[in-house]
């Protein structure tokens, strides 16, 4: 049986982007949670790459987030099942404000 996580994972998609050095990833996050998230993406960053990241949760308003790369799928045949787990090192007070929401939501 497997251990329990420590923050619950939500099902959420909004558009993201990902910034590591002058390369830029676009994608759809899939899971959100307090420590971090999963982005679908046609490409990825290598595992224990330092990202910035701007995820839009509408059009008006966008959280800037910060992590690293501690997941990473990358198979050319499956380019749609392709992404990565980010886990988080700083996150603005939108996205607080937005977990929270959906915490309680989902409660």
């Amino acid at each position: 049986m497997g251990a329990k996580r420590e923050h619950q994972r939500f099902l959420i998609k909004h558009p993201i982007e990902l910034h590591a050095g002058d390369h830029t990833i676009s994608g759809v996050t899939v899971r959100v949670s307090r420590k971090g998230l999963f982005v679908r993406s046609q490409s990825g960053f290598r595992v224990g790459t330092p990202v910035d990241m701007v995820l839009h949760l509408s059009d008006e308003i966008w959280c800037r987030l910060t992590g690293t790369v501690v997941y990473s799928r990358n198979i050319v045949e499956l380019k749609r099942q392709n992404g990565m787990g980010i886990e988080f090192s700083g996150m603005d007070r939108k996205y607080l404000d937005f977990i929270s929401s959906v915490e309680k939501e989902q409660a």
